[in-house]
C-alpha cells in the first residue's frame, strides 16, 4: 500500500509538472504574440504601418468602392501613405477614427500615425511630432447656391449658425474670426456638416478648401463664396518621440515626390499639377 501510494504520488507529481510546463510555454507564446503585435503596430520594426484617419473626408480620405484597394480606403492622403507603406515593404492598415479623438487614439497606441489632413500648428507640435509638410491648405466658406449672394464672406454671416468640424483648425479660425451674433456649430464629421447645410440647420460650412471644393463637384447646390488664406500645411502626425515611424514617413514622402508618385496623385484628385514651392 505504501508503494502504491508512492507510485500514485509520483504520477500525480509528473502530471502536475507537465501541466506547469505547458502553462509556462503558453505564457511564453502569449508574450511572443503580444510582442509581435506591438512591433507590427509600432512603425518601422514590424510588417504593418497602422494609421488613424477620419473617413470620409473626400477627396483626401474615402472608403474605396472596389475590392482591389489593399486597405479598403482611398483618397489623396490614403493613396500617398499607401505608396509609402508599399515602398517600405509594409501592409497599410487603416483605423477609422473620429477626428475629435484621433490624437488620443494615437497616444493610446491604436495606430502608428495620424494621416487625416492634419494641419501642422505650434500647439499640436507641443504634443506630437510631424512629418515634413506635404500639402498646402487654406480655409473656405461654403453655402447653398440660394444664399451665395447673401453670404459672400465669413463677415456676412452675422447672426447666423456657422458649421465647423470638431477639433479642427477650421473650428479654431471661426471661433477667432466669427462675426457678431453668430454661433459656431461644431459637428463630428464633414458628412454631418453637408447634411446640416442642406437642411438649413446651418448657414455655412467653414473648413479646409480641398474638402469644400470637392463637395461642390459632387453637389451643385453648394458653392464656395470665400477662400481664406491661412498658410496651413498638412503633415503626418506621430506620437512624440516616435522617430522610427517619423523617419519612415519622411523617407517615403521624399521618394514619392522624387519619383513622380506625388504629382500623379495630385493631378488625379485635384485635376491640376501641384503648386511649385
Amino acid at each position: 500500500m505504501t508503494n502504491t501510494m508512492s507510485n500514485k504520488a509520483l504520477r500525480i507529481t509528473a502530471v502536475a509538472a507537465v501541466a506547469v510546463l505547458g502553462l509556462g510555454l503558453a505564457a511564453c507564446s502569449s508574450d511572443d504574440d503580444s510582442s509581435s503585435t506591438t512591433t507590427e503596430a509600432g512603425g518601422g520594426g514590424g510588417s504593418k504601418l497602422v494609421i488613424c484617419s477620419d473617413i470620409p473626408y473626400a477627396p483626401m480620405e474615402m472608403e474605396a468602392t472596389d475590392t482591389k484597394t489593399p486597405s479598403g480606403y482611398t483618397g489623396f492622403d490614403i493613396d500617398l501613405v499607401q505608396a509609402i507603406a508599399t515602398g517600405a515593404d509594409k501592409t497599410l492598415e487603416v483605423k477609422v477614427t473620429p477626428f475629435d479623438g484621433i490624437f488620443a487614439a494615437m497616444d493610446a497606441g491604436t495606430c502608428d500615425a495620424v494621416v487625416s489632413s492634419v494641419s501642422i500648428t505650434d500647439e499640436r507640435k507641443q504634443n506630437m511630432d510631424f512629418s515634413e509638410p506635404y500639402f498646402d491648405a487654406e480655409q473656405s466658406v461654403m453655402v447653398t447656391k440660394a444664399n451665395a449672394e447673401k453670404y459672400k464672406t465669413l463677415a456676412d454671416l452675422t447672426g447666423q449658425d456657422i458649421g465647423v468640424q470638431s477639433g479642427t483648425t477650421g473650428e479654431e479660425y471661426v471661433n477667432s474670426h466669427k462675426p457678431s451674433g453668430s454661433t459656431v456649430k461644431a459637428l463630428p464629421g464633414a458628412s454631418d456638416l453637408f447634411a446640416a447645410l442642406q437642411s438649413g440647420t446651418i448657414a455655412a460650412v467653414v473648413q479646409d478648401y480641398p474638402i469644400n471644393a470637392y463637395r461642390t463637384t459632387q453637389d451643385k447646390n453648394f458653392v464656395i463664396t470665400e477662400k481664406i488664406p491661412t498658410e496651413e500645411q498638412y503633415g503626418m502626425a506621430v506620437k512624440k518621440g516616435n522617430t522610427e515611424t517619423l523617419d519612415l514617413l519622411n523617407k517615403g514622402l521624399s521618394t514619392a515626390k522624387s519619383d513622380g508618385t506625388y504629382d500623379k496623385l495630385y493631378e488625379k484628385y485635384f485635376g491640376e499639377k501641384p503648386p511649385t514651392s
